[in-house]
């Protein structure tokens, strides 16, 4: 697997962050919203700390709990915080299964920070769930991030988001499915989410 430069993911981290680098998925704009007079909660991995195994109720004060081990084709393996194109990140590995995470109360949004951690086109599904297991919505978007592809975005992170919810929800999931990479040593795309935000439905008691 070919990892980007650092000199050139913290460059193009900042021009990307600048404003021509983002992409946005939202749900419906025609469902009400929720979340008026409810809390809104950003955890920022950052606050956890680089280069360290992540523990997955380190944010439950905040309302969110991770899994205790993350699984996939891969096998299951422990949650890490690393280092993603000029940020501290989550790391997300498809082989490893998604990042995914259940909050302690439910939600009517949330909201990623994410960036690709080698070169590449991958296609993002975040998704989020019920107390019930019912899927209550979904988004993806398609990034490419590689030198070698005409398509190339630039580099740096992307949002990738889900608002105004039908009903509350209480889990999300986040994965990527491969598409394509100009370098053939690139079977599939790691990623780092360096952020999670959420909005509890309704008010704080």
């Amino acid at each position: 697997m070919r990892w980007l430069p650092f000199a050139i993911l913290l460059a193009s981290a900042a021009a990307a962050l600048s404003g021509c680098g983002e992409w946005s998925a939202t749900g419906s704009a025609d469902r009400p919203s929720f979340s008026v007079g409810a809390s809104a909660v950003t955890i920022d991995f950052t606050s956890y700390g680089e280069g360290k195994v992540f523990q997955p109720d380190f944010y439950r004060s905040d309302g969110i709990v991770f899994p205790a081990e993350r699984c996939g084709s891969a096998g299951c393996d422990t949650w890490f915080v690393g280092f993603t194109q000029g940020d501290v990140a989550l790391d997300g590995e498809p082989s490893r299964g998604p990042v995914q995470a259940t909050f302690t109360r439910p939600i009517s949004d949330v909201s990623l920070r994410v960036a690709p951690r080698a070169q590449g086109t991958a296609t993002y599904t975040l998704s989020v769930f019920a107390a019930s297991g019912e899927l209550l919505a979904t988004t993806a978007v398609t990034v490419t991030q590689d030198f070698g592809d005409p398509a190339n975005s630039g580099f740096g992170y992307f949002t990738i988001s889900l608002t105004n919810l039908p009903s509350p929800a209480k889990r999300f999931t986040l994965e990527n499915v491969f598409v394509r990479s100009s370098f053939p040593s690139n079977t599939e795309i790691a990623y780092g989410v360096s952020s999670i935000s959420y909005t509890h439905w309704g008010k704080q008691p």
